[in-house]
Parts: C-alpha cells; sequence; structure tokens
C-alpha cells in the first residue's frame, strides 16, 4: 500500500475538448454516410449498384447531419462535404517515372469520365464535351506513355542483342574456292 501512496496522480490530458471529439465522430459518421450513398448512386447509374437502397442511404445522410447540427450547433460545411466526397489523389513519388505518367494519366480519365457522366444526366453538353476532351486527352497521353516504353523497350532489346552477338570473322578465302553468292 505504501507504493501507491508515493505514486503521483496521473491525469489524461487533451487537447480536444469532449464537444470537439464528439464533433469529429458526428462528423467521420455523416462522412461515411456520404460516401456509401455517392458510391451506390454511382454503381446505379453505371448499370449495377442497389437503386432500392438509394433513398434510404439519402435517409442516413439528413439524419447524420441533422444529428451533426443538434450537437454541434450548426450544419456542416460545403467544404467538409466536399472533402468527404472528393477522391484521395494517389502519392506520385516521381511524375517522369513511367508508373507516376501512367497514375496522371489515369486520373485524368477518371475525372472526365465523372464530369461525362454528370453532365449527360443533367443534359449539359457544353460541359459534357469538356468532359469529353480530358478524358481523351488523357487516353492520349496514355496511349504515348506506353508507346514511349515499347520503343524505349525495343531499343533495350536491340542493343542487347547487338552486344551479346559476337561479330564472327570472315573466314579467307583461298584461290580455288568458288565464289560466295
Amino acid at each position: 500500500m505504501s507504493d501507491d501512496q508515493d505514486r503521483p496522480k496521473l491525469t489524461v490530458v487533451a487537447e480536444n475538448s469532449r464537444k470537439q471529439i464528439d464533433a469529429n465522430l458526428l462528423q467521420e459518421q455523416l462522412d461515411y454516410a456520404l460516401l456509401v450513398l455517392a458510391a451506390n448512386v454511382i454503381r446505379v447509374v453505371r448499370g449495377a449498384g442497389k437503386p432500392d437502397d438509394i433513398i434510404f442511404q439519402c435517409n442516413d445522410v439528413v439524419k447524420a447531419a441533422v444529428e451533426y447540427k443538434d450537437k454541434v450547433g450548426r450544419f456542416v460545411s460545403s467544404h467538409s462535404v466536399a472533402g468527404a466526397l472528393r477522391l484521395p489523389r494517389e502519392r506520385v513519388d516521381d511524375y517522369d517515372s513511367f508508373h507516376g505518367q501512367r497514375q496522371l494519366a489515369m486520373r485524368e480519365m477518371m475525372d472526365g469520365s465523372l464530369q461525362v457522366v454528370a453532365s449527360r444526366l443533367l443534359g449539359q453538353l457544353t460541359q459534357e464535351h469538356r468532359g469529353e476532351r480530358e478524358m481523351f486527352e488523357a487516353f492520349r497521353d496514355l496511349e504515348r506513355i506506353y508507346q514511349d516504353l515499347r520503343k524505349q523497350r525495343e531499343a533495350e532489346a536491340k542493343a542487347a542483342r547487338t552486344r551479346a552477338a559476337p561479330k564472327r570473322k570472315q573466314a579467307k578465302r583461298k584461290k580455288n574456292d568458288p565464289p560466295v553468292l
């Protein structure tokens, strides 16, 4: 028992208040509900997904938003909503490498295709054409990347063949040998 008396009393110190911790938890719940809804809507537009769940998922988003407002005292910011729905950018270590250029081109194709789909749903031809242009530019970039890689590999293979094959000495002809045609 004397050991317990000698020990200092430890207290938990947190930089976030209980209200902030609760707000963060509610934000995460709302973000998740938004992601589930968005993913299902995209799948349904594509021809898959669960169309029967969309209304229930919308309800989950509204419930989470109202609960957030009731507990925090304000609605979640538009910045937070956009952040929850924005696709995370892939980390690119070397922008000049094949993989880095491929990642960038693939991301541009996804962005363009999402623009095309959203614009087509609303009948916005100008925006749809802009998305198509972005998508096809990225496709051309991707083709160029693969062509450059193919040319590089062909050049390396050719260089390896010329290095690997030693040159043969031509045999000396004797005077009586017939000519080689």
